[in-house]
């Protein structure tokens, strides 16, 4: 008889930051994980399968997701990580900059989620989990786009929790992200924008991806089929 397919986890914007450690530490654990990147894999494990592909380009996303509903055993739990940054004080922007951070961080989780929620729905299971920020509700200096972004995701979640209905077993939430060790987050950041947003957090504590992975399990659990449209936020914004 043939042997049962595992069920996946599938996290974008994997071959760096974030994403990379998140992929690399669900991998070692036993999970079977799928990679969207632009850029090449960050790391290599047996458990891994990295794809490169533009998601920002809607026939790359759709032609993908065709090609993992036919090999998978199915996404249990998607996460929609891949993003860019962008700093600058909202006069000086330029709208070209703007477009482009919203393309990167909000339009590829509208694609991927779109996406991962016709598989999920056949199935009548799965959980969605957008990276989105404690910026959202600090609306932080110098990120106007940035912020705009990352408050798009949560919009976005609820809508798609209200469209999903609720009869069936598919979640949707976001983890409101601080300051993660590692990721590249901390190296963006000047001294003095550091300690502002530090200061205003009543749990300033650089994170470890092992909490972040944590949250993230808990997310992803059978037994939170009633969490859904949530934002759960780090540091105690």
């Amino acid at each position: 008889m043939p042997t049962e397919r595992p069920e996946t986890v599938l996290i974008t914007g994997s071959s760096r930051g974030l994403g990379c450690l998140l992929a690399e530490r669900l991998a070692s654990r036993g999970d079977q994980v799928v990679g969207l990147a632009r850029s090449p894999a960050g790391f290599e494990h047996e458990n891994y399968r990295h794809i490169q592909i533009d998601l920002t380009d809607e026939a790359e996303v759709v032609g993908v997701f065709a090609k993992l509903n036919a090999e998978a055993g199915g996404i249990r739990l998607c996460v929609n990580n891949a993003g860019v940054s962008q700093t600058s004080l909202a006069l000086l922007t330029k709208a070209q900059t703007f477009n482009a951070t919203l393309t990167a961080n909000l339009t590829t989780a509208f694609l991927v989620s779109r996406e991962a929620l016709k598989h999920m729905k056949r199935r009548r299971f799965g959980r969605i989990v957008n990276m989105t920020s404690i910026n959202v509700p600090m609306a932080s200096v110098g990120g106007a786009a940035y912020n705009a972004s990352k408050a798009g995701l949560e919009a976005l979640m609820r809508t798609f929790v209200n469209e999903i209905g609720p009869t069936e077993d598919i979640t949707f939430n976001a983890l409101g992200l601080s300051l993660v060790a590692g990721s590249g987050m901390v190296e963006g950041l000047s001294p003095a924008a550091l300690q502002a947003k530090t200061a205003r957090l009543a749990k300033p504590a650089m994170l470890d991806v092992s909490e972040v992975l944590h949250a993230l399990d808990f997310l992803a659990a059978p037994e939170a089929r009633n969490i859904t449209g949530q934002t759960l936020y780090f540091g105690g914004v």
